[in-house]
């Protein structure tokens, strides 16, 4: 959910890996996106054309195994009807921003939602409508419930997992108010 630098990346990295992605994005970039591909320009994967699902949010119809949001902090009531209209008792939200604390934040906008929190560190942004540029080579993340949740370890291990054989290095916290300010 969001298809800017850090999202427009992981969707990247989880396409060349072979997974199944859609791309949640509007406007010029998403229009882009469909006609010729999500274009990724990466100091770690090269210069590749991928073809990726792509729609808005209110086009998105299917209920997701796993949402990774990505929006900015201040989209973040924005994205609350998209949330609570997909999510299922299957479905994990991962917000990976650059910034903690924003599971929170978007579990109380979206109200039985199992959302568990997250921190990226990464460089990437839009280069131009449909193309993202990831410089550098760190991609790196932490996620993991609040203690208080009581989410499965191996729940929140599974998708470390698939982002890890996407070539995002993720390491996967017991307690991740604790976590996120050391690793």
């Amino acid at each position: 959910i969001g298809t800017g630098g850090v999202g427009g990346s992981i969707a990247g990295f989880l396409s060349l890996a072979g997974k199944d992605v859609t791309c949640i994005a509007r406007g010029e970039h998403l229009q882009q996106i469909r006609q010729n591909g999500l274009h990724l320009k990466s100091d770690l994967k090269g210069d590749r054309y991928l073809q990726v699902k792509a729609c808005t949010a209110d086009e998105y119809n299917e209920t997701p195994d796993v949402a990774i949001v990505t929006v900015k902090g201040y989209s973040i009531d924005s994205i609350a009807g998209l949330i609570g209209r997909i999510k299922s008792d299957k479905t994990i939200f991962v917000p990976l921003l650059n910034v903690y604390g924003t599971g929170p934040r978007i579990a109380a906008a979206a109200p039985g939602a199992t959302v568990i929190d997250g921190l990226i560190y990464i460089v990437g942004f839009i280069s131009a409508p449909g193309e993202i540029t990831q410089m550098g080579t760190t991609f790196n993340a932490v996620i993991g419930a609040r203690p208080e949740q009581g989410i499965s370890a191996e729940r929140i291990q599974r998708i470390a997992d698939e982002l890890n054989e996407a070539g995002i290095a993720v390491a996967v916290s017991d307690d991740i108010n604790r976590d996120t300010f050391i690793k």
